[in-house]
Formats: structure tokens, sequence, C-alpha cells
């Protein structure tokens, strides 16, 4: 993960970040209030003899040395009648913890002793009654009568040693950033869904073209720039089919014309982008032919509200021609040629060398032919159609694309050599850098969402018109179709 995958984590995972750090906070907060308060005291102690008054080196090689007491500070034999005499509610191997004893050097005759207990005045009690018994100790065991003067008095601390609020919060504050960017860092590297424009340009050297908006009136059953022609969702397919004009391939021969849309899996909306995209074609009065190549699971013809009884497999197969198979919609410039339902030997019919001549013809006769193919990893059908050339867009859908499928999409057209014409970026969720667009266009899309089912079901009706000669255009010359040239040869 570079810097840059960092930091867009982190900045995506904003929410999960603060949740994490609060918690954070809030255990080393609570852990500060509810913890035992423990106050800490020390005193020094000198080793003398008693009969020349000399004091006692802390050196290993006699047996009254300073560091065998050490040793006698933390032994039962101290510590039980401490227990004893204060009436402590502890056991000597509790009270053991509490306490530690040091010399300064080898050479130094002082002896210093902590404690760290949970009553300041118990604190000074112990320091005194270890003492105290260890001055008896040291009498009964030595040689030599050894005593134990005090140098430095215990002081009663008016403080708590622990817990150390400033240090805890300190603590619980980077624990928290910690924790929360290894939080977004991992639900990073968990999650595999499509979530902004970085995570397409990441994997796919090919041009974002549009971001299609998460709207009603693209969710309806009628494309958006027929329901509200004057809505964000019909001005980003406009764009989109102006921009593919711009990466389709110069060369007339390569079937310029021609573009297939697909996507790395399904229910990115690829059908929805085809159909809105063949809208704004023919609302320009450039004739367009939508064909849907999904065998396996047809949709465009339910997505128009049209029938779907007789279509592209009949019509390879030569049960019907193409006056029958071939639908108008909305506009005389607008063709659709569904697929049938039942498609048993579709898959072979499709790659075929009909199909390669019938997708000729039509290039030959409609300014625009429009493929809509399975998703990739379902079927490599537009792999086999992008070899007679064109453009091949790729529908990526926030949230329900996944990285991991759009990387083995990319690969596997790597490997069939075919380029990725551009990218549709689809269902993209409102951007407050992008607020001033909703809101010029607020007023539409909330038409749109009043207009309900309904409002698009009137619009379908309405859309489709019978089947007959060419029509003029608005522009005032005959689009360049036919459905009867599709199948003449």
């Amino acid at each position: 993960m570079t810097v840059a995958d960092l930091l867009r984590a982190i900045k995506r995972n904003w929410l999960m970040e603060i949740i994490l750090f609060v918690i954070t906070i809030g255990i080393a907060v609570a852990y500060t209030l509810t913890a035992t308060p423990v106050y800490s005291s020390q005193i020094q102690l000198m080793a003398k003899t008693s009969d020349s008054s000399s004091t006692v080196q802390s050196s290993s090689g006699s047996s009254s040395s300073l560091s065998s007491y050490v040793q006698l500070v933390q032994s039962d034999a101290v510590l039980q009648p401490v227990v004893d005499d204060l009436g402590l509610h502890t056991t000597v191997a509790g009270l053991r913890g509490h306490v530690s004893a040091a010399t300064l050097d080898t050479s130094s005759p002082f002896l210093t002793i902590a404690v760290n207990y949970t009553n300041a005045d118990d604190t000074i009690a112990i320091l005194n009654s270890i003492t105290d018994q260890l001055n008896k100790q040291a009498k009964d065991g030595a040689s030599q009568s050894v005593t134990f003067t005090v140098v430095q008095k215990p002081v009663k601390p008016s403080q708590p040693s622990s817990p150390n609020v400033k240090s805890n919060v300190v603590i619980g504050v980077l624990a928290g950033l910690i924790i929360a960017v290894l939080g977004a860092v991992i639900r990073e590297l968990s999650d595999n869904k499509i979530h902004d424009r970085a995570d397409i340009q990441q994997t796919v050297d090919a041009p974002i073209l549009a971001a299609i908006p998460r709207s009603p009136t693209v969710a309806g059953r009628t494309p958006a720039i027929i329901v509200k022609p004057r809505g964000h969702a019909a001005e980003e397919f406009r764009r989109l089919a102006t921009n593919l004009t711009f990466v389709a391939p110069s060369s007339v021969s390569n079937n310029s014309n021609l573009l297939i849309v697909t996507s790395a899996g399904p229910g990115e909306g690829k059908t929805t982008v085809s159909t809105n995209l063949a809208a704004a074609f023919a609302e320009k009065g450039e004739s367009v032919l939508l064909i849907d190549a999904d065998a396996r699971h047809p949709s465009v013809a339910k997505a128009l509200g049209l029938s779907n009884g007789v279509g592209l497999i009949k019509m390879l197969t030569k049960d019907v021609d193409a006056r029958t198979a071939i639908q108008p919609y909305w506009k005389p410039e607008l063709h659709v040629l569904p697929v049938e339902d039942e498609s048993t030997a579709s898959n072979v019919i499709l790659g075929s060398e009909i199909m390669r001549t019938m997708i000729d013809q039509a290039t030959k006769h409609y300014d625009h032919v429009i493929v809509d193919t399975a998703p990739i990893q379902v079927s490599n059908d537009a792999s086999v159609f992008a070899r007679e050339g064109g453009t091949l867009l790729l529908v990526a859908s926030q949230g329900a694309g996944q990285r991991k499928a759009l990387r083995e999409t990319v690969r596997e057209l790597k490997v069939a050599r075919i380029k990725i014409g551009g990218v549709a970026f689809n269902r993209v969720s409102h951007e407050r850098s992008r607020k001033g667009n909703y809101y010029y266009y607020e007023q539409s899309e909330t038409g749109a969402k009043r207009g309900g089912k309904g409002s698009d079901h009137h619009t379908a009706a309405a859309a489709q018109v019978p089947s007959g000669p060419a029509v003029q255009n608005d522009s005032g010359h005959a689009p360049r179709r036919s459905a009867s040239a599709v199948a003449s040869k």
C-alpha cells in the first residue's frame, strides 16, 4: 500500500476512524477513573556495625554485606510481621509486590526501601515497620550487630503516583490514532467494493468518460433523457455519448461506430447505460441500433418495456426477417433488436460468422450500433464482438462493482488484446464537491421522483412508434438506417 493509498483509506473511512478513536480514548479515561490509586514513598537507611560504628559495605564478600539485606527486605521473615502488626488486608506475597529495596553502588552503605500502596498512611506505616523488622533480623542473624539508621524519613504522599491522568490521556490519544489508522487500513484491504474514481483508475488504463448519478430518473424503465431531459442524469449520458466520439477509432473500416457495452460482473447497470446511450444518440437525430447480445440474461426489452418473443437469435437463424425482429422505440432513428429468453445454443450463434456479418451490415446502415453484452466474468462475448473493431465501454458501478473482478476483467481483456475505450462510472452518490451541479438540476430530478412508476409507464408507451418506412428526422435528412438492409446479406 502506497502513501496515496493510505491517505485515501484514511479519508474514505473517516467515520469509522472517529468511532475507534473515541472508543479508545473512552477506554483510557474509564481505566484512569476506575483504577485504584496507588501512593508511593521511600525511606533511606544507613547500615552500621555496633562495635566500631563502621559502615557495612555492599560487596558480596562477607555475610554481613549490604546486598544480603536487600534480599532480606522482601523475605517472609520481615514482611509477615509487618502484615500481622499493621493488620493489612493482604498476604505476604501480595505485599512483596509493593516493596522494593536497592543500594546506590557496591561501596555505599545506604539502603533505599520503596513502598507503593493503596493508602497513604499505610505506605508510611509499612516503611517504618519494615525498618523495625529489618533491624531486628539484622541484630539476630549477623555475627556482628548491624543497625540501620534512618537517613531520610519517608514523606507522606499527598497525591497518588498511579494512575497518571495526563500520561494515560496522552497514551490513549496516541493509541486511538494508531488504532484508527490500522482500522482504516484493515477495512480498506478487506473491502473489495468500488467506491470512487481512484479504485477504477488504479486498475483500468482508460479514461472515465462520465459519472452517472444514483437517481430515481435512471432507476425507471424509461431512459433518463426521455423522462427528464433537463436532469443531471440525462446530462451525464449526453456527456458520455459525446466523450465516446472522442475515443472511438478513426478508421471507418474498423467499425468505428460500433460500441460494445459490458461490465466486470452482473448488476452494475450496463443495460441501463446502453439504453440511455441509445436515446442520447437518437435525440441528436442519429440513427441507432441497440442490440441485446446478453442471451444468458436478456434485459434490454424488459428495461424498455418491449417484447422479446422474437429477436436476435431467430433473426440469425433466419426464422424471421430483420423487419420483424427489430423494433422501433421513441424516435424513428432508434431501433432495438432484443434477444429471446429461449437461447439454447445462443453462445455458439453469437460467435458465428453470420453474427459478424450482421454486425458489419448494421455498422454500414446505422450511425451507431450499440451491443449490450454479458459481463466479462460470465462470458467473453464482449471480447468476441470487440475483435470486429469499435469501442469497448466498461461499466463500473459504485458500491456494486468488485475491485477484484475489475482487475480480472482488465487482465482477461489484455490477454485477448482488447483495448478498453473508456469507463462509465455508474450509480455515483451525491458528492459535496458537486453540490452546485445537483442544485442546478434539483428541480428536474425531484420531478422525476414524484413521477414514479406511473409516469415512467406513460412515457414508455408514448416513446414507442410504429414500424414503417424511413422517416425524416428533425434536421431534414433521412437517418442512415434500414432494418431490411441489416439482413440483406
